[in-house]
């Protein structure tokens, strides 16, 4: 056996061992690492010529880190060893490799998203025509324009205008500000790390490329960059986020700077059966109250409650408790039997339009959600008469991954589907978002702010925007506008023809007008689990092997199939042992 560190051959301490333990990420979030690894320094001028003199106590050792290879007659692994415990004697180490190696790494920790320098949008004139705007990725557009409503001042942003069958800029829409797709976002980043980026899974999956981070900011803010609208997490933070939400994994290769977007489905589906015929010991089983396993697929996912005003609709599986739905076969019949609700004087006691309503073909529960009053006269007695106009409002499309009363230990997503509502009767559904208020970091209270009448304010000057950001200094990070990535699904089709062009967050949409269509995409936290497991029980085995197998295959173990945890093998001077230890859980068929 031969360990190459830094291109040159180690010598292991005599009489020594360690182990290598192989985890399944989808269980413990790590690869390969190995226990200690005792090289000798005194009296070696192998290794001394490897480690140099790092038992200094000027050095950081938790900064040492060298390229490393594992070698053996059938085994072989890359990555990196670090430094753990180091006197003039000897050295011991600890072996890293995929995973294992990138979370010990911290490169990405304290750069921020927001920061970055991602690019921006044009701060030009408007175009002639809006929908060349919307045009997607499709039309190799990275960023589109779609109007949406700023919560926090109620004013339609990039609005445009329907007539004579055509769009025009609404007379009060000066600028664009852009709405950039997450897999562009992905690709900014890395490309503003210095990082080259494969994407190619992501992007051949037709409803996934296109979604769209709705995240975005007024124009007239002149704050173009697409950062500036992302939140303040770290490069570590978004893909890990990032992963949790989409069901992936990301590669990150420090010493070559490239990462790689795979999907977890694909790299298990891609790993290839595993019979263990030699079985030394027989298993022993290790039976538990709770999941003790941490297997990713089994744990519940939720949505991070959001704070706007659509959230009690997407999310609600307390109303669901023991109702009993009018059920459809088809949302077509469901539409057909309901429409005479689009327009009602009054709901009327017994009436249906008091129900809980479901159809099965596209699974979702809808209720009847009243959206404005229309006057339409007065009464004999002189009274005002108003129609209440009604919509077919889907609910809880997006609870949890499990549902399950009783588990509330669930990763929650910061990335949202989007805040999607009705607007006035002429515009139909549009996008809106909440903008939080925030000071600029060292920010000058004053800046910024337009003097009145009164003596307080007499003395304060309204200065132009490179005169504020002068006196306020220069910024130690940037404010963040939202906590969260909202989310939704556009592919440069404009479903609402003489409406506002909105993107979707479900898989069918529902007009006001009581139509609907298909729509590319669904933001559903889908229980699509790969391989389902006993997270309860576990099982031991001992077999022979002269190599260590792929953790994520599956294993055919006397006669079942199992998914493995981790397997620990134990190395010498003279190689691995042919006698590996695996921790393993039955796969349900």
């Amino acid at each position: 056996m031969r360990i190459i560190i830094n291109g040159k051959t180690a010598k292991l301490k005599k009489n020594t061992s360690f182990e290598f333990v192989a985890e399944n990420r989808s269980f413990t979030g790590s690869d390969s690492y190995t226990l200690s690894i005792t090289f000798p320094l005194r009296g070696c001028p192998e290794n001394i010529d490897i480690f140099g003199y790092i038992n200094r106590t000027d050095i950081d050792k938790s900064k040492v880190v060298f390229d490393c290879e594992i070698q053996d007659i059938n085994f072989y692994s890359a990555g990196t060893i670090t430094i753990v415990e180091i006197n003039e004697k000897e050295v011991k180490t600890q072996f890293l490799e995929g995973r294992s190696e990138q979370n010990f790494d911290d490169t990405f920790d304290e750069i921020y998203i927001n920061e970055l320098n991602l690019g921006s949008y044009p701060l030009s004139t408007l175009p002639n025509e809006p929908a060349s705007q919307w045009q997607g990725l499709y039309y190799g557009q990275e960023a589109v324009a779609l109007p949406w409503v700023n919560n926090s001042s109620g004013n339609i942003q990039n609005e445009v205008v329907y007539s004579n069958g055509a769009y025009s800029y609404h007379e009060d829409c000066k600028g664009l500000s852009y709405q950039p797709y997450l897999i562009v976002v992905v690709q900014r980043i890395c490309s503003a790390l210095g990082y080259s980026c494969d994407v190619s899974q992501w992007n051949s999956r037709q409803d996934l490329r296109y979604l769209l981070v709705c995240n975005a900011l007024p124009w007239a803010w002149e704050l173009p960059q697409f950062a500036r609208a992302l939140p303040h997490w770290s490069v570590t933070e978004f893909f890990e986020k990032l992963e949790q939400f989409l069901g992936c994994e990301f590669d990150i290769d420090h010493r070559n700077k490239s990462i790689k977007f795979s999907f977890t489905s694909n790299i298990l589906t891609n790993a290839q059966s595993i019979k263990i015929d030699k079985v030394v010991d027989s298993y022993t089983a290790e039976v538990s109250d709770t999941n003790e396993s941490n297997y990713i697929e089994a744990s519940n996912v939720r949505y991070k409650e959001c704070e706007h005003n659509m959230w009690k609709f997407y999310c609600c599986p307390w109303f669901l408790r023991d109702t009993s739905p009018v059920v459809y076969e088809t949302l077509s019949a469901l539409i057909s039997d309901t429409k005479s609700f689009a327009r009602v004087r009054s709901y009327g006691r017994g009436s249906n339009i008091h129900k809980i309503f479901y159809a099965k073909d596209v699974d979702a529960y809808f209720i009847i959600r009243c959206i404005r009053n229309e006057y339409v006269g007065t009464n004999a007695l002189g009274r005002d008469i108003y129609d209440r106009i009604c919509v077919l409002q889907p609910i809880n499309q997006f609870g949890d991954k499990i549902v399950d009363e009783n588990n509330e230990d669930a990763i929650e997503l910061d990335f949202v589907p989007a805040w999607i509502d009705e607007t006035e009767t002429s515009k139909g559904n549009c996008l809106f978002l909440n903008i939080a208020g925030y000071e600029e970091d060292n920010a000058d209270s004053t800046a910024g702010t337009r003097p009145d009448d009164s003596e307080d304010t007499a003395a304060k000057i309204y200065q132009p925007n490179s005169m504020q950001r002068l006196q306020n200094g220069e910024l130690t990070e940037k404010s963040e506008y939202f906590d969260k990535i909202y989310l939704a699904f556009w592919d440069g089709v404009n479903y609402n023809i003489g409406k506002l062009p909105c993107p979707n967050v479900d898989h069918f949409v529902v007009r006001e007008d009581w139509t609907a269509y298909n729509a590319i995409g669904s933001l559903r936290l889908h229980a699509n689990v790969k391989y389902k497991i006993n997270p309860k029980q576990k099982y031991n085995f001992s077999f022979i092997s002269n190599t260590i197998p792929n953790v994520r295959s599956v294993f055919h173990i006397n006669g079942r199939k199992y998914l493995c945890e981790k397997i620990t093998a134990t190395f010498t001077e003279n190689g691995m042992s042919q006698l590996l230890k695996g921790c393993f859980y039955l796969l349900y068929d």
